[in-house]
């Protein structure tokens, strides 16, 4: 694993992935303009948010795994990251429910709803109640299928490396490069079939495995890994960037509808090489930029965004809430996502966060006594 500079400027790259999926999922409001709609989904095409944050979320928990003392203070640094926004989002979803009228507790199948709170709180996020089919898009917050992708590579990630690592003693360090094509060829024959002929297994396999997404991660991985060879591939981000905007148009010219979830591998890898000179370009001289990106990454609420966003979106639509004001809606759905994505950092992820530490102890010591 080569040595990566800890000072890098993801905190942008983040954010901007996070908005990716936010107006993406804007154009579901029914109001939306018809030049809205294609300058987003083109926007959001070029840069596909869901692949670009398991694209960095396989380079930095790459990282990070090898930053943590053993596999248990590393597990519960990544459930303290992504459960309590979500616990908290279930629990705004239940008073937003019940409080608002939008689901009378005549009409609730009481068995169904138990089943979708045990889902909505582990990682079973794709079981959508007919009875919560009427609100807003029909799924009250869609976006966490992502979720469960997301714990499985956290998961293999400690296998994937101690492969690597018996790689690496026989000297044959190529042998990632081929995993990596294995998942690049894996995720193409997916998403052609996913989309030429949908059928049940396909979409299990699509919403609760990492099979169609482990290239974006192994990616991630293998970047971390051989960082030193791959960002001497150029000193500037803007070759990469025009390369992977020539290649998008040409390739839409040509009828290949490479984009957002299904973006090849081949377009990513180049849009990968952007990300990462990003990443990393020198430190800005302007003093005011440096102290924003600092307080943007003390204060992250990109994963807030990407949790909150559908409920907001989802409650707008079923209320009709500015249908006569474009303008005036899309206003009210960016403030109140990160309004919301704010009070949750403030009110539960960064208290939770202050505590890690001895979460972290707890834990140990119990493992420990459990074993002895």
């Amino acid at each position: 694993m080569n040595t990566v500079p800890r000072d890098n400027h993801f905190i942008w790259l983040r954010y901007l992935a996070a908005f990716s999926i936010v107006f993406s999922h804007s154009r579901q409001f029914n109001t939306a303009p018809a030049d809205y709609s294609d300058i987003v989904a083109t926007l959001t095409w070029l840069f596909p948010g869901v692949p670009i944050l398991f694209f960095i979320s396989g380079f930095l928990i790459s990282l990070s795994s090898a930053h943590s003392a053993n596999f248990t203070e590393y597990f519960i640094k990544r459930v303290l990251r992504i459960y309590p926004p979500l616990w908290a989002a279930f629990v705004v979803s239940i008073i937003l429910l019940f409080s608002t009228g939008m689901l009378p507790l005549q009409e609730v199948n009481w068995l169904h709803f138990f089943f979708w709170c045990i889902g909505q709180v582990t990682f079973i996020f794709v079981y959508h109640p007919e009875f919560l089919s009427h609100i807003g898009t029909g799924v009250l917050n869609g976006s966490l299928w992502a979720i469960p992708v997301i714990l499985q590579f956290y998961l293999l990630i400690p296998v994937l490396k101690k492969i690597d690592e018996l790689w690496l003693q026989q000297n044959k360090p190529h042998r990632i490069y081929v995993l990596l094509v294995a998942c690049a060829l894996v995720n193409m024959v997916f998403h052609y079939l996913h989309n030429t002929n949908p059928n049940m297994l396909l979409k299990v396999i699509h919403f609760l495995t990492i099979i169609p997404w482990l290239f974006f991660f192994v990616l991630g991985y293998v970047f971390s890994r051989d960082f030193n060879r791959i960002i001497s591939l150029s000193k500037h981000w803007l070759p990469w960037l025009m390369l992977h905007v020539v290649v998008f148009f040409s390739l839409r010219e040509l009828g290949f509808r490479w984009g957002r979830n299904d973006i090849n591998p081949l377009l990513f890898s180049v849009l990968a090489l952007v990300i990462i000179q990003l990443a990393f370009v020198p430190k800005s001289s302007l003093y005011w930029f440096n102290r924003l990106e600092t307080f943007l990454a003390r204060n992250d609420i990109s994963f807030g965004l990407f949790v909150y966003h559908m409920l907001v979106l989802n409650t707008m639509i079923y209320f009709g809430i500015f249908e006569n004001c474009w303008s005036c809606r899309m206003l009210v759905f960016i403030s109140v996502t990160i309004l919301v994505s704010i009070f949750s950092l403030l009110v539960l992820e960064k208290p939770i966060k202050n505590q890690r530490s001895n979460l972290i102890a707890f834990f140990s010591n119990r493992l420990k006594v459990t074993r002895d």
